[in-house]
């Protein structure tokens, strides 16, 4: 089918030709996948809810911010929350509450255990809900049921002593930080008071009075500088340097000089003490402030230890579930048919792809080089023990059979075609009974026919005809008996039969003998046709030395019997040998074949005449 596009029907064919082996596959999947199903323990799921509430996790010092911080932080919360769920401590404490372990129990049993545990649940939440799914899985309803409550309850026991462990560190780092700021804030505060009784300072507002006062002094010592100055310059203009009223004035200015600089003096130890009680207030300011939020916090955590109790519960406790899970027999069986169906198709297409043995008359072209005389379906025997359908009237068989007999007639019509030799690739194939039925078909054509039973290895043309073993040929060529008495006649008018006879040791040398050659020659012009049967042409050499003494060779093949390859070097030994083959004999064809001949041989039949049996039979 390489030179034409495949047709679909060809692709029937395959699954014709191999529907056991697709069958086979098929079933094979489904009971592998109804065993693993059968084998598979039931698993079950129960489900409880809880309602993880808002601020969860949320420490005793955090303070919320903006919105979107706000809503970022619940966020991550949450999240996290479901990653605790799903914890190892949380599992351990499930399997301690299941009593899958004790409590003293070493870190290698509380691992197993927990392991155990998380592999059993499933942690999921509905979405835009606070809401979180704990699904259990187990053998029994029961257990399913009682670790999804196990792990819920855990959970909630875990949490809340989580939160009072947090709440107890800070309420315990509070205490000691109010503590260290209590004494922090009374030193300061006595520092303070040491420093105003010290510096004689009644108060910050007098202090801060007199800072604003001594400005205004200076600037009427300034004033009085200033016109003693022009005082001065005025009695010198009248006066000498040493004049009394010029001393005088010059007395009085430098007292006034010495005044300010005094004030001077003074104003800047003021501001230094007002300076150092500043620093010394702010520093008690302050640490009283943080003194008032801390105790602030510290009464928040004390408020707030019932306060979260809430935020944590089980909305829906597990229920025991009516129904398993697993395994989905349905589900696995329908995937094992579509998987199997898929392998068998594959392995039916692959099988033919490698297959190289032949099954029409077209791959017979292909393969031997050699033209299809005809093609014989499989038959039983009807009428009688032996299979000689050629002589059944009106019967598809002897339809084929007088199709061949044509053929052979025509297949060279140059040179003579009176001695004919029938062989085959392997046993088995039915060049006896095809050789027989033809013989049959001749006979009834008028013709003279003598069928010689050259196998001299399993003889069995004595059998098809019904006859006991005789004399025959190998007793001719022997010696011990004559041609005359060896022939017997057949049921058949113009039929005669020469059998093996006795089976000798070397059947090649006794092929080979000079007076077998004598023989044939002398038959030839007894009889119109002298069909001779011999053994398989593949790995034994009595067909080769006996087609040197046929006018030619029909070589009988059964479809896919024999590799290709087998059936070429059969022929190639029989070219070697110098015969010539006339062509190919299809025997145990399907009836679909794409030669037609069937269809056209079953047109046109009378009522009641015989129809094509079911069967088969080898020869």
């Amino acid at each position: 089918m390489n030179s034409e596009e495949r047709h679909w029907i060809d692709h029937l064919q395959v699954l014709r030709r191999r529907w056991r082996i697709a069958l086979g596959t098929a079933l094979a999947f489904l009971a592998v996948a109804s065993f693993l199903t059968w084998r598979m323990p039931p698993v079950y799921r129960a489900t409880a809810r809880l309602v993880v509430g808002m601020g969860l996790g949320k420490g005793v010092l955090s303070d919320r911010g903006g919105a979107l911080e706000s809503y970022l932080l619940e966020r991550q919360s949450f999240e996290t929350q479901l990653e605790v769920l799903r914890s190892e401590p949380v599992a351990a404490r499930a399997a301690l509450q299941l009593g899958w372990i004790d409590a003293e129990a070493d870190a290698d049993q509380r691992a197993a255990a927990a392991a155990l545990a998380k592999a059993a649940i499933v942690v999921d939440h509905l979405r835009e809900t606070r809401i979180v799914l704990v699904s259990g899985h187990g053998a029994t309803p029961e257990a399913a049921r009682d670790v999804a409550n196990a792990v819920a309850e855990a959970y909630i026991d875990h949490t809340r002593e989580q939160e009072d462990a947090a709440r107890q560190r800070s309420v315990e780092w509070l205490t000691r930080e109010i503590d260290q700021l209590r004494e922090r804030l009374r030193s300061s505060e006595n520092r303070l008071l040491d420093y105003l009784a010290s510096e004689e300072i009644e108060g910050a507002d007098e202090g801060e009075r007199a800072s604003l006062a001594a400005p205004a002094r200076d600037d009427g010592l300034r004033a009085q500088i200033a016109a003693a100055e022009v005082e001065i310059a005025q009695l010198l203009r009248r006066y000498r340097e040493r004049h009394p009223k010029v001393v005088d004035a010059q007395a009085r200015l430098v007292s006034l000089r010495g005044r300010l600089h005094s004030e001077q003096q003074a104003r800047a130890g003021d501001h230094r003490k007002l300076i150092q009680y500043r620093i010394l207030k702010r520093d008690a300011d302050l640490d009283h402030q943080v003194y008032e939020v801390l105790l602030k916090k510290l009464k928040e955590a004390d408020l707030s230890a019932g306060a979260t109790q809430a935020d944590l519960r089980i909305l829906e406790r597990a229920r025991t579930p009516a129904a398993p899970i697993a395994p989905r027999s349905a589900r696995h069986l329908a995937i094992a048919a579509v998987l199997g169906l898929c392998a068998a198709l594959a392995l039916a297409f692959l099988l033919d792809s490698l297959d190289r043995s032949v099954a029409n008359a077209e791959d017979v072209g292909r393969a031997l080089g050699l033209p299809t005389l005809g093609a014989v379906t499989v038959f039983d025997g009807r009428g009688g023990s032996a299979p000689l359908v050629a002589a059944l009237p009106g019967s598809l068989e002897s339809e084929a059979f007088r199709c061949l007999r044509t053929n052979v007639r025509f297949s060279d019509v140059d040179r003579p075609r009176r001695v004919l030799l029938v062989t085959s690739t392997g046993p088995e194939e039915g060049k006896s009974t095809i050789l027989a039925n033809l013989a049959v078909s001749l006979a009834q054509a008028g013709r003279r026919v003598l069928l010689v039973d050259t196998d001299l290895r399993r003889p069995s043309l004595h059998r098809l005809f019904a006859l006991s073993k005789t004399a025959g040929l190998a007793d001719v060529l022997a010696g011990d008996a004559t041609l005359e008495t060896a022939l017997r006649a057949t049921a058949v008018a113009g039929l005669d039969l020469l059998p093996c006879g006795t089976l000798p040791p070397s059947p090649a040398e006794l092929i080979e003998s000079a007076r077998l050659t004598q023989l044939i020659s002398g038959l030839r012009g007894t009889y119109d046709f002298v069909l001779m049967d011999s053994p398989p042409a593949g790995g034994l050499v009595d067909a080769s030395l006996l087609s040197g003494l046929a006018d030619g060779v029909l070589f009988v093949v059964e479809p896919r019997r024999f590799d290709a390859r087998l059936m070429r070097a059969a022929v190639r030994q029989l070219d070697r040998a110098g015969a010539r083959v006339y062509g190919v004999v299809l025997n145990k064809a399907p009836r679909d074949d794409r030669t037609g001949l069937y269809r056209y041989y079953g047109y046109g039949l009378p009522r009641g005449g015989a129809q094509p049996a079911a069967g088969g039979q080898q020869a």
